[in-house]
């Protein structure tokens, strides 16, 4: 019989040898090649660069919130074609990103970052809330999430619910926490797994929530390239 390391080292051989071409090895049982085990050889640090753009739908109001509120305002939000539900507040911002992805090789993870973006014209205003002059602006950020290794070489990650946490360190809410839910995001993995991509595939509403009482839904595109940091054979061998 094999031995546990022998095992490992072929199965190790095999997924290399499978990934490089496009297609991993699966077991129909869960088994060997099972779930589990994909996801156990994606582990370790990537370090990753991208891009973002967002297109947001305030609403409007009288008056702006007050701090601590959680809620969008009763007309915020898109309609079923993914237009703003109020058009005279809508706006869009872009930035880039840079940080670290680690995965665990359990089927968890934690994310890192900083962001750095702008908003520019047209910007709401002036008149009712929100009202605002465009700007540039800086963040860290963080949050955990879970991730799973199809068969044919492609990865998704799911945030954790509750995990992001935000602080702006330039800009006009320098100081000010946010939170927010970050979609789907399903990628590949390249040969030997040292580089995998990221993007959201479909159109989806997320809630950014800010310090200051601001609850903005809106659209975002996101897309990573990520790169391994750690050696790829000791991951396929841990």
């Amino acid at each position: 019989m094999q031995s546990t390391h022998a095992r490992v080292l072929l199965a190790a051989s095999a997924f290399a040898i499978s990934i490089a071409a496009g297609t991993l090895p699966a077991a129909a049982d869960g088994g060997f090649f099972g779930a589990g085990f994909l996801n156990g050889l994606l582990k370790g640090t990537y370090a990753f660069t991208g891009t973002a753009g967002c297109l947001y739908a305030p609403g409007s109001a009288a008056s702006p919130p007050s701090p601590g509120n959680t809620l969008p305002l009763a007309n915020a939000g898109f309609n079923s074609s993914n237009q703003p539900i109020e058009t005279n507040t809508s706006f869009s911002n872009t930035n880039s990103v840079e940080g670290t992805r680690i995965f665990n090789g359990n089927g968890t993870g934690s994310v890192k970052g900083t962001e750095m973006g702008y908003v520019g014209r047209p910007t709401p205003g002036p008149g009712n809330y929100p009202s605002f002059p465009p700007s540039a602006e800086a963040a860290t950020f963080s949050y955990q999430f879970t991730y799973t290794v199809s068969p044919d070489g492609s990865w998704t990650a799911d945030m954790v619910p509750g995990s992001y946490a935000g602080t702006f360190v330039s800009g006009p809410r320098t100081g000010q926490t946010y939170t927010t839910t970050i979609p789907r995001l399903s990628g590949l993995i390249g040969s030997f797994g040292q580089t995998l991509t990221a993007m959201h595939l479909v159109p989806t509403v997320e809630v950014i929530i800010f310090s200051n009482g601001d609850a903005w839904p809106r659209i975002c595109h996101r897309s990573r390239v990520l790169t391994d940091m750690d050696t790829w054979g000791q991951n396929l061998i841990h």
